[in-house]
């Protein structure tokens, strides 16, 4: 399974302090452990996933989930 990031979501994450990066990541990672929480695949759902300090929007494509926001509040 692939993860792409939105471009907007991508320069989220590039202004994140490394700490808010390690939060994206591991909430990410623990997304992917768990396909039975995913949008239906085509893009026109979306999810919103929370972690401590973060979260983020998915859309599920066939074979890759894409970011579309991303926020940190730490």
């Amino acid at each position: 399974m692939r993860v792409g990031l939105e471009w907007l979501a991508a320069e989220v994450v590039a202004g994140l302090p490394s700490a808010g990066r390690e939060e994206v990541r591991l909430l990410l990672e623990g997304v992917l452990r768990r396909p039975e929480e995913w949008p239906v695949p085509g893009g026109e759902e979306s999810a919103d996933v929370f972690g401590a300090r973060c979260w983020v929007t998915v859309v599920a494509y066939r074979g890759e989930l894409e970011v579309r926001d991303v926020g940190w509040c730490g």
